[in-house]
């Protein structure tokens, strides 16, 4: 995916770009970075509807470049180093949704593969697969 990111843009249109191509995942934006295999503190969450241009100190704008085979850290940290962003990035659970602090090694398409893996088990039990042989 190519993600342009440029002052005018919010926090929710970066984060909607990034979904749109990995369903079970999400970025979101905050006030202070971490380090790697770290969580952010929710302390510092920005709120979706800030523009990027009021977060950060970087302003110009420019394209990140993002592969399936990208580590989960090495993306948060390019959106640091090129833009200035404090990003985390997040991985659909059920219901809920978890900071990916911990598997900063693993791919995007790993963390999103999990993602769709724990959120199918739940929603349809971990024997789905063969409760429909046996019905079908």
């Amino acid at each position: 995916m190519i993600l342009e990111i440029d002052d005018t843009k919010t926090i929710e249109a970066v984060t909607r770009e990034f979904t749109d191509c990995y369903p079970f995942l999400k970025i979101e934006f905050f006030d202070a970075p971490h380090g790697w295999q770290q969580a952010s503190s929710f302390n510092y969450l920005l709120p979706p509807d800030k523009k990027i241009g009021e977060i950060r100190k970087k302003h110009t704008p420019g394209v990140l470049e993002i592969h399936a085979w990208h580590k989960t850290g090495t993306v948060e940290q390019a959106f640091k180093k090129i833009f200035g962003l404090n990003i985390q990035v997040f991985r659909h659970h059920g219901a809920a949704w978890i900071q990916t602090a911990g598997t900063d090694d693993l791919t995007l398409e790993q963390q999103n593969e999990i993602a769709k893996n724990a959120t199918q088990e739940l929603m349809y039990g971990t024997d789905s697969k063969s409760q429909n042989n046996r019905t079908a």
